[in-house]
């Protein structure tokens, strides 16, 4: 006689995958510890595994313990009470079906599910995923690494090469990411940057499947440039934009701060001077409170206006703005007025920040045929200043020029220029699952992770 408590759900049944019918026996109880559900199937009849004769025959019950995620504040336990049948012809042995758990698990298909599915989530951990499903840690890592495991997409036709700091090994800090440009997928993830071992993982890429490739965007690593020359044998290599106006930042950043540096040297030692000569009684002569009070108002704009440099405000070129009081400058001012005394503090000051201007004309005013002569010209520019810093610009855009002109290539099929803005934004996702994790050390699973996280299309098998 079927022993059910009519006060269950119908809510629960969907949540173990049961209908009414199914069910023989089914008791819920807190024990105290956690719910648990005693339950046993009704008989049907089952197809041998071996000969395919169906049968009824049983040869007796075991109690399966199964863990479920029906609660996730509360501990879940089914005691099972599993039907094992005997084929009457071949006198194979074997459990009846269920849809409690795969074979040879004890834990419920619902609790697997939800933990796959919670680990799409990259801010998620396996210790959060693993305390939210009443399971061990190495529980969720065993099943995400049975459920799991992405092969490496077909090479497609246009790639960024970039690379993160992730996962420190023995070999390399940092790992190398491809990412398709037009899908914005990621291709895959490769546990070092190091030329031999990128060789090493394209060659073993059918030759076919690399003369595919027709563009290669990079920032400025040598490696990847010889990579993809020696790989892609088809592709035009392309030093991403964003990584080359980085640099001349870098470049410019040194140029603000040895001018600020030179006016804090000049303040300092004149301000002691000053508070010398007022235990003397004395003041500062004229002409060194008149530098005194230049240095003072040159390293508090350098310092506190930085920011104007690269700004894209357009409040900066508005002179008619409303005009403040600055009491360290002790003046009224505008944005405008600002970014004029920026732009004066020294004559390096005005030659980088025209030179910046210049190059950023490059780029947002150039045609593909046009930055071939521009580009040229710009080389002249930097290598012609007498700031230091930015002669050695003039050193970067020589060694790269040729990817510096393919950057104004209009890639066909998408309409507009490849940059490596997308992958920057992958890198991000990246590191949000180191941080998150406190790191990994096995990089099959971490590789597997990020592929499974980033691409939203990468699925889970049960």
């Amino acid at each position: 006689m079927a022993i059910f408590d009519s006060t269950i759900s119908n809510d629960t049944l969907i949540a173990l995958d049961l209908e009414r019918a199914d069910i023989k026996s089914m008791n819920i109880y807190n024990d105290g510890e956690g719910l648990t559900i005693d339950v046993e199937l009704n008989s049907k009849p089952h197809k041998c595994p071996v000969c395919s004769t169906e049968t009824s025959r049983i040869k007796g019950y075991q109690n399966k313990i199964i863990r479920h995620s029906i609660l996730n504040n509360t501990p879940c336990i089914i005691d099972y009470r599993a039907r094992r049948y005997i084929c009457p012809l071949c006198g194979k042995t074997f459990f009846e079906n269920n849809p409690f758990t795969n074979k040879g698990s004890r834990l419920s298909v619902a609790t697997v599910y939800n933990v796959l599915a919670d680990l799409k989530n990259p801010a998620l951990t396996f210790s959060y995923v693993a305390s939210k499903y009443h399971i061990s840690q190495s529980t969720v890592a065993n099943i995400f690494d049975r459920g799991v495991n992405i092969p490496r997409r077909t090479l497609p036709e246009c790639i960024c090469f970039d690379e993160t700091y992730a996962f420190k090994s023995d070999r390399s800090n940092y790992i190398c990411v491809l990412v398709d440009y037009k899908d914005k997928k990621v291709i895959d993830i490769l546990p070092t940057r190091r030329m031999q071992d990128l060789t090493d993982y394209f060659y073993n890429i059918p030759l076919e499947e690399r003369k595919k490739v027709r563009y290669v965007s990079f920032d400025m690593w040598q490696t990847y440039r010889s990579v993809a020359k020696t790989m892609f044998p088809n592709c035009v290599t392309i030093v991403d934009k964003f990584h080359l106006l980085q640099e001349f930042t870098r470049k410019a950043t040194r140029v603000r701060i040895r001018i600020m540096n030179k006016n804090k040297k000049i303040k300092d030692e004149l301000e002691n001077e000053a508070r010398r000569l007022k235990k003397e009684k004395k003041k500062l002569p004229p002409d060194k409170q008149e530098k005194l009070i230049q240095a003072q108002r040159n390293y508090y704009i350098l310092k506190k206006f930085e920011w104007m440099i690269f700004s894209k405000n357009k409040d900066i070129l508005n002179p008619n703005l409303e005009k403040k009081m600055n009491h360290a400058l002790g003046q009224y001012c505008n944005l405008y007025d600002l970014f004029n005394l920026l732009e004066n503090t020294d004559e390096d000051m005005t030659e980088m920040i025209n030179l910046k201007d210049e190059l950023y004309d490059f780029y947002e005013k150039c045609t593909y045929e046009e930055s071939k002569a521009k580009i040229n010209e710009l080389i002249i520019d930097f290598r012609s200043s007498s700031v230091p810093e930015l002669v050695s610009f003039a050193n970067t855009l020589t060694q790269w020029k040729p990817e510096i002109i393919n950057s104004f290539i209009i890639i066909p099929g998408i309409n507009k220029k490849m940059n490596n803005a997308l992958i920057e934004n992958r890198n991000k996702s990246i590191k949000l699952l180191k941080h998150s994790s406190n790191g990994y050390t096995n990089w099959k699973r971490f590789r597997n992770r990020v592929l499974y996280t980033i691409n939203d299309d990468e699925k889970f098998k049960l």
